[in-house]
């Protein structure tokens, strides 16, 4: 009863799903963006911290917060005080309170059906957090100033976003909107005035394809293709968007598609030389792989957008890409909204 609060860690679905309950629930929560001590025990990057102070008008915040705990199986630590052994204090900027974000998703016309399936279930039976659903149909009429958070589904997004309508979400990221946008979907943002995203392109081979024997065609077509493969990537483990990962992850690449590094912005998972681990890449297209964003950030303004290369969430089966989906959402530039 005398303590400060409660430290808990930060490094899987359940834990996210821990944050998701104490959010709808009214707790405010915090989150550390550096490694820190307290009471002798070690936390990284990413743990959650609730405090009593920031709590204080809450009814019944211990018995609530200890069930919430008990429901998800989540071990907390009795702060006893505020004050680090080492690294910040829990009033420092670097704990930083974790606001609940409005999230909207975009689906229909345009969209990827399977890719809003796997977003939609992601919410609705993994993280249990609500989002509205947006029709692409019906998406210039709406007013994004309600929402924090856009998700873009996999999708061709070039009649949504002609010249006004991408001059229009622009804006709403320059004031404080965040996009999350995932594998074909990043292709919207690639060489784009003020954005500094940019696709690499395979280089075409100079021999016609009518010269080439009949024997080798099948052989030069694959050249170019990732039908399916796991790639061992390098992670900024220093970035919100990676808290709880170590600096390697093994991604899920599922074509061919390639973005350059970014020049301005937060290269959070990347290729350099490209391994991979198991499946099919042909060969062109895994040194068309060099140099490549995985996941990155790119601040526009007050705002960013989120490139999700590699789907995550594909199928609901890659568990170990979760993280970085819940990451985008709750900690990567988070301090932008209202709480």
């Amino acid at each position: 009863p005398s303590g400060a609060g409660y430290i808990t860690k930060w490094n899987s679905m359940q834990d996210a799903q821990f944050l998701a309950a104490l959010l709808k629930e009214g707790i405010k929560v915090r989150f550390s963006e550096v490694p820190f001590e307290n009471d002798g025990k070690k936390f990284d990057r990413g743990s959650l911290v609730i405090t009593k102070s920031d709590n204080r008008s809450l009814e019944d915040f211990d018995e609530k917060l200890i069930r919430l705990a008990n429901e998800h199986q989540r071990e907390l630590l009795a702060a006893t005080t505020s004050f680090a052994g080492s690294g910040p204090d829990f009033g420092s900027p670097e704990i930083k309170v974790i606001n609940t974000p409005e999230i909207a998703v975009l689906r229909g016309d345009g969209t990827s059906s399977l890719n809003y399936g796997e977003i939609w279930y992601f919410f609705e039976q993994e993280l249990q957090y609500p989002i509205t659903s947006i029709g692409t149909e019906y998406f210039s009429g709406i007013d994004l100033s309600q929402f924090d958070i856009l998700v873009m589904p996999e999708g061709n997004y070039s009649e949504l976003l002609d010249e006004s309508g991408f001059d229009n979400l622009k804006s709403w990221i320059r004031s404080g909107g965040k996009v999350i946008a995932i594998g074909r979907a990043v292709s919207e943002f690639a060489g784009k005035n003020s954005l500094n995203l940019k696709e690499n392109k395979t280089e075409k081979d100079t021999v016609s394809p009518n010269l080439i024997p009949y024997a080798q065609r099948e052989r030069e077509s694959a050249k170019n293709l990732i039908t399916g493969s796991i790639v061992k990537t390098k992670i900024d483990k220093t970035h919100p968007m990676a808290f709880g990962y170590d600096d390697t992850y093994f991604s899920l690449k599922l074509n061919s598609r390639s973005f350059s590094l970014l020049n301005e912005g937060f290269n959070v998972g990347y290729l350099e030389e490209p391994e991979v681990i198991a499946g099919f890449a042909g060969s062109d297209a895994t040194k068309n792989l060099e140099n490549s964003l995985i996941f990155g950030e790119e601040r526009l303004g007050k705002g960013s957008i989120i490139y999700l290369v590699d789907n995550p969430l594909f199928r609901g089966f890659w568990q170990n890409g979760k993280l970085f989906f819940v990451n985008s959402l709750f900690f990567v530039n988070n301090d932008v909204f209202s709480y």
